[in-house]
């Protein structure tokens, strides 16, 4: 019978030629994935470069702002923490709602003939068009809602600017955490200096509190500020506060 002969040196000759062509070819695939990932780029992009520069934080605080109006904080303070004008941020705000403001800003401009209603935030260009329609006799483009709002008319515990006998008076009720209202407040700040004799604004607080829950205490600063500080600071410190972030 014929043996069968084994070729051991061959078979591991050929084994290990096998396994050295597996290794070889991971290595391979392992260089290549670390490669991917890791070769610089042919621009390569610095990380000053990357990094656009930091803007400065001008926000202040409420204090600060109070004491960059020259008021003595330490009144203002008080004023605040004894509620001394909780009564009139919230008559402000049951106005609102008994006219039928659900949301702010909203606005009425009043005429002689007439009472708009302006439900959110117009920009500037909207609002001049507005006031330079009512100021030609054009009928502007919005409600007539004269014959069914129930608005408290102007009063003297509120906060105006302009001439009393101005031809157009706009009440704006607002929220002073509401990114809308600091957006409609900005635009009207603008275009009064340009209407110094025929527009007449009048502010009233409408905090919403489920949204906003540090707003009505803002309001309620805004309120002693102007008590002890006088109208001017009053309108100053709501411009100051509208433009913080």
């Amino acid at each position: 019978m014929e043996k069968h002969t084994t070729h051991w040196p061959s078979f591991w000759h050929g084994f290990i030629v096998a396994l050295a062509v597996i290794l070889f070819g991971l290595l391979g695939l392992t260089v290549t994935d670390h490669l991917s990932f890791d070769a610089p780029q042919k621009n390569p992009v610095t990380t000053a470069q990357k990094t656009s520069p930091e803007k400065k934080d001008t926000t202040q605080s409420t204090e600060e702002i109070i004491t960059s109006l020259g008021l003595d904080v330490e009144k203002i303070r008080t004023c605040v923490s004894e509620k001394t004008y909780a009564d009139k941020v919230q008559s402000d705000s049951d106005s609102g709602t008994k006219a039928g403001v659900k949301g702010t800003p909203h606005s009425f401009v009043l005429t002689n003939h007439a009472i708009y209603e302006i439900p959110g935030a117009y920009d500037e260009k909207g609002m001049r068009t507005f006031f330079d329609d009512l100021l030609a006799g054009k009928n502007p483009k919005a409600k007539d809602i004269s014959a069914t709002t129930e608005l408290t008319p102007i009063a003297d515990n509120d906060w105006t600017s302009g001439k009393d006998d101005a031809r157009i008076t706009v009440i704006m009720y607002s929220d002073m955490d509401c990114p809308y209202c600091k957006k409609f407040h900005t635009s009207i700040s603008h275009i009064m200096p340009d209407y110094p004799d025929t527009i007449r604004w009048a502010f009233r607080h409408m905090p919403i509190d489920e949204s906003h829950p540090h707003a009505r205490e803002k309001a309620e600063t805004a309120e002693c500020v102007g008590a002890i500080g006088g109208k001017d600071k009053f309108w100053e410190f709501l411009d100051l506060m509208y433009a913080q972030k």
